[in-house]
């Protein structure tokens, strides 16, 4: 989900250690699965795939409870003589439905699936597991006090006890579906918040993990908006200073960052009413553009090279001639598919309590903790589990990936994580944002690591090779 002055607020983001958690028992599969194909909007092809559901207590400590449904897909391997143990996706936000996100994914995890089943689950909140969402994306054009009351007013009209739709009560599901579905050990695929979640699956059930991909690593001591303002503003810097040594880029907008400055300042003092073409739909769309829509646009982009390449166009075009079709265009594009209601009930039960409230240091991207507060203030909360924030201690092989310009979790949260790890190798990709298995050397590293998890043999030599989109100097693209 990408909201103006909310939208980096669902993107993602004393510790004690924690007793053993019981392990649910390995046994012969028990979910029935039915052949289905998996899909999703603009991608052009279908993933097939076994589907299921399994039905789960709300609330974990009263079995006999109210049951909700969790949505299960199995993309069976290619091979017919397959590995037993599958690779597990965990995605990103908290929020995100991995089945549903799956097809966008496919071309990334593509060799893993030749020797692999893939196991997907929409985790309790999302997709097709209980959805908790708060926010439509036409509410992309509210203003902000009318977009947070929505947000404050929402717990009760969700459907749900959100007081336990939490990582802990998440991963307890996840162990649950290995079980039934047959499957002793299994590999685990992170992205973004979907590292928080493997890491608390490797602490509660450190023997079902043979090894794990972390890809834009949150670490255990990781508190979503925390470091927000420093890390962005780092991304930003890096974004100005690869534009200026960029020949091109530099003689077609060389005022940029004054640009930038120079826009903020604008909006700030008088924010723009205009109306553009829906960037989807077409239609007219009447839009309020303050600088709050500026700077969280900007930041939603910093995630994504291919996206950020445009960015230096859209500025300019802001600046010069009040067009400000193209930032709108980006702010739409940078949509994740946020289930909004299923991030707050996570969120702010296992991070808004570490937040200081101390917002002098706030910067560009920094003031949307006080609006995460002032959201989470309301929100019933569940009992916050120590494993989620428990430093980890293990041999397990982990392949650690960082995109240099990341602006929520760049390489030092991996260097932390690291330090806890006895068996990991870390990589970081120069000039790149969110997320970078999905770089063609990316995606055959994890595939080289999974298929054998050493991290001493590995082949990384295409990290070097890899770099961001050019940057468009017009509405043409990039410098021929």
């Amino acid at each position: 989900m990408r909201r103006y002055v909310l939208c980096f607020i669902v993107v993602l983001y004393g510790i004690a250690s924690c007793a053993p958690v019981p392990q649910a028992s390995s046994t012969k599969p028990t979910l029935l699965l039915t052949d289905c194909v998996l899909s999703f909007q603009g991608v052009e092809y279908q993933v097939d795939a076994r589907c299921g559901t399994l039905p789960v207590p709300e609330n974990p400590s009263q079995p006999q409870g109210r049951q909700i449904p969790l949505n299960i897909a199995v993309v069976p391997a290619i091979k017919r003589a397959s590995e037993p143990d599958p690779l597990v996706v965990l995605v990103g936000g908290p929020g995100q439905a991995a089945v549903e996100l799956f097809p966008v994914m496919y071309a990334t995890l593509f060799r893993v699936h030749q020797a692999r089943d893939i196991v997907l689950v929409d985790q309790r909140g999302t997709g097709k597991s209980n959805p908790l969402r708060c926010l439509e994306p036409e509410d992309k054009i509210l203003d902000d006090a009318r977009a947070i009351a929505l947000l404050k007013s929402c717990p009760r009209k969700l459907d749900a006890d959100l007081r336990y739709y939490t990582t802990d009560i998440a991963m307890q599901d996840l162990d649950a579906i290995r079980a039934a579905l047959g499957y002793e050990r299994v590999n685990l695929y992170g992205v973004s918040y979907g590292t928080r979640a493997a890491l608390v699956y490797l602490k509660m059930y450190p023997e079902r993990v043979r090894s794990m991909v972390l890809d834009a690593v949150v670490d255990p001591a990781f508190v979503i908006y925390q470091d927000v303002a420093q890390d962005g503003e780092r991304a930003l810097e890096l974004f100005f200073e690869r534009c200026e040594a960029d020949e091109f880029c530099h003689s077609a907008y060389p005022d940029l960052e004054v640009e930038f400055d120079a826009l903020l300042q604008r909006l700030q003092e008088t924010p723009v009413t205009t109306v553009l073409p829906h960037p989807t739909m077409g239609r007219p769309l009447e839009v309020t553009i303050t600088s709050s829509t500026l700077a969280n646009t900007v930041f939603s982009t910093l995630y994504t090279p291919e996206l950020l390449a445009t960015l230096p166009l859209a500025i300019h075009q802001a600046y010069v001639d009040d067009n400000f079709s193209p930032l709108i265009t980006l702010s739409f594009l940078a949509d994740t598919g946020i289930y909004d209601g299923m991030f707050y009930a996570v969120a702010c039960t296992e991070d808004a309590q570490f937040l200081s409230s101390d917002i002098s240091d706030a910067g560009l991207f920094g003031r949307n903790e006080q609006v995460f507060k002032d959201i989470c203030s309301v929100w019933p909360k569940g009992k916050a589990s120590p494993v989620v924030h428990a430093p980890v201690s293990s041999d397990k092989p982990v392949l650690l990936l960082s995109g240099e310009a990341d602006p929520i979790t760049p390489p030092w949260h991996a260097d932390l994580l690291a330090e806890q790890l006895s068996n990991e190798a870390h990589l970081i990709f120069t000039g790149m944002g969110h997320g970078n298995a999905s770089n063609q050397c990316g995606a055959k590293i994890v595939a080289s690591f999974i298929e054998n998890p050493s991290t001493k043999d590995l082949d990384t030599g295409c990290v070097e090779t890899v770099k961001p989109p050019q940057f468009f100097v017009d509405f043409s693209g990039p410098q021929p």
